[in-house]
């Protein structure tokens, strides 16, 4: 790839660098709410902006600015050309993982409760996990198609006559 590689801008609130978990200096305690911005190197114009410190999104790699029209490499990789790092943040980003450690405490203090007080589950109680837990059955399955596309488009890439 002849073009320039797109450099991510870190930004967090109350200007905290990265991910700090030190509340000893002003503004180190909020560096948690952060977030990375891609711009293309040519123009500037913002393409991509991720909430955790990782750019890791499945492709070839490159990609035309809806600006300026210019490609360069904004540093995806195909599924199996991710580093395992790469590959557990995009599965499980850190929004996800959050929500899901949420989904397992509210589980874990229905079932404790359940036991508890010896009382058996009824309809809210299935209705309120549906609900906690569809959203990450939507993900998975949302990621689970990006992977296998891919991993097919890693394949077809080596083959003479793919596109």
């Amino acid at each position: 790839m002849d073009g320039l590689r797109a450099i991510g801008n870190d930004y967090a609130l109350l200007g905290g660098k990265g991910l700090r978990w030190s509340t000893l200096r002003w503004g180190s305690q909020w560096s948690i709410f952060r977030c990375t911005v891609y711009p293309c190197p040519y123009c500037r114009w913002i393409f991509k902006i991720t909430w955790g410190p990782f750019n890791s999104l499945p492709g070839t790699g490159e990609r035309a600015c809806w600006h300026c029209k210019q490609v360069f490499w904004d540093g995806s990789n195909g599924w199996p050309e991710m580093s395992s790092e790469d590959r557990y943040s995009f599965v499980l980003p850190i929004t996800i993982g959050g929500y899901l450690a949420a989904v397992l405490v509210i589980a874990g203090l229905v079932v404790y409760d359940l036991l508890y007080f010896k009382m058996p589950a009824n309809r809210v109680d299935l209705s309120v996990a549906i609900a906690l837990v569809l959203p990450l059955l939507v993900w998975f399955a949302f990621r689970s198609v990006q992977v296998i596309r891919s991993v097919r488009r890693y394949n077809e890439r080596g083959k003479p006559g793919a596109k």
